[in-house]
């Protein structure tokens, strides 16, 4: 029974009360429509909160009016309303670029968005330092692949000023793991973000290495490869 009348309410909030079943409210239809509204305003409030807690690097671009502005406008074309409030915002940077936001403040909304998905990533262990074989050979035959809770963006100035890291200017990327509990941020140099784009696909170590070798010195090459595994970027 609640769960035909939270449908019933969901379809009424969507369609308006005349789609109200009869007998769902006690009162007369002004009490109805009272209560309808604050029940609506609830649900309102607690979207555009929901947005605010995902988004924070992108509210913080944009200032609270223009982001408030924003996501109202999002709510109010119907968007992310079929999933979990958790879900909400998983088409928010898609819908601003249709809504021709401008693309430093995309890649903000899709930085964002990362940063939750890596929270709700399914759990995969690591690859440490400790986990590499002392012998070269067995070295050169391992197999490298993404971690499935990481993720880089693009170190622009727009981006690392919303995410409150203006000292990381001039790094290549901004890198996000959960190698553990907590999720986490690097800065990136052009190597290790050339690796990380090298592994768009599981690779040997060997590979890898030959894939960096063509744009980078090779003194760079193993220590970009070891930044990767000591941020917990890849997968064991």
């Amino acid at each position: 029974m609640l769960r035909d009348a939270q449908r019933a309410m969901a379809d009424a909030l969507h369609h308006g009360p005349d789609a109200l079943p009869d007998g769902l409210f006690a009162g007369d239809a002004r009490r109805t429509l009272l209560a309808m509204a604050a029940h609506a305003n609830t649900i309102s409030h607690g979207r555009l909160v929901a947005l605010e807690d995902s988004f924070p690097a992108t509210r913080r671009a944009l200032g609270e009016a223009a982001f408030n502005q924003l996501t109202r406008a999002y709510i109010e074309a119907g968007m992310g309303l079929d999933g979990q409030l958790n879900d909400i915002g998983d088409g928010f940077p898609a819908w601003l670029e249709t809504e021709s936001q401008g693309a430093a403040l995309v890649a903000i909304a899709r930085f964002d968005h990362a940063f939750i998905a890596a929270h709700h990533a399914r759990d995969a262990a690591v690859l440490t330092l400790g986990d590499l074989p002392d012998d070269t050979d067995a070295l050169m035959a391992m197999m490298l692949a993404r971690h499935s809770a990481a993720s880089t963006h693009a170190a622009s100035d727009d981006l690392l000023d919303a995410i409150e890291q203006p000292d990381w200017a001039g790094s290549a990327a901004v890198l996000i793991t959960r190698p553990g509990i907590a999720v986490r941020l690097f800065a990136l140099g052009a190597a290790a973000y050339d690796a990380w784009n090298a592994l768009d696909a599981p690779v040997t170590f060997a590979a890898l290495c030959a894939n960096l070798g063509a744009n980078h010195d090779d003194g760079a090459i193993i220590p970009a490869i070891i930044d990767l595994v000591r941020a917990g970027a890849i997968a064991r």
